[in-house]
């Protein structure tokens, strides 16, 4: 006869560290990609935003659509940075903005990562009708 009382006990308890890693790695995870969707969709509102009006107003237009964006989709995403950038290709203009923001670790101090940087960046053909305004 084999006394196997309280063995499920001591596994339990040998395993509950491990699964609220787990669990802490998935969070970060998820809150990780939540923050690439919205980085990515900000990015692609600045984009836009910015091939609408003349070169002089694009900075400007590109950071408020992507603040704007944030704002709206309530990301956990902290001290975002807007870059534009114009290119021309033969006669097409394009305009470039890359988004970067760190994404928010409240709550996962038990994985010892800091803040993750999420980058993202979108280009737009300038609209030759409308960004001359």
């Amino acid at each position: 006869m084999t006394r196997d009382r309280g063995s499920a006990a001591v596994e339990l308890v040998l395993l509950t560290p491990l699964l609220v890693t787990l669990l802490l790695f998935v969070v970060h995870v998820g809150r990780a990609g939540e923050g690439m969707t919205a980085v990515r969709h900000a990015a692609d509102q600045g984009a836009r935003a910015a091939s609408l009006v003349s070169e002089a107003r694009m900075n400007d237009a590109a950071r408020r659509a992507v603040m704007d964006d944030l704002a709206r989709s309530e990301a956990s995403c902290g001290s975002p940075s807007v870059t534009v950038r114009v290119a021309l290709s033969g006669s097409v203009r394009w305009v470039t903005v890359r988004v970067a923001c760190s994404t928010s670790t409240d709550g996962l101090g038990l994985l010892g990562g800091g803040s993750t940087v999420i980058t993202a960046s979108s280009s737009e053909v300038v609209d030759r009708y409308r960004g001359g305004d």
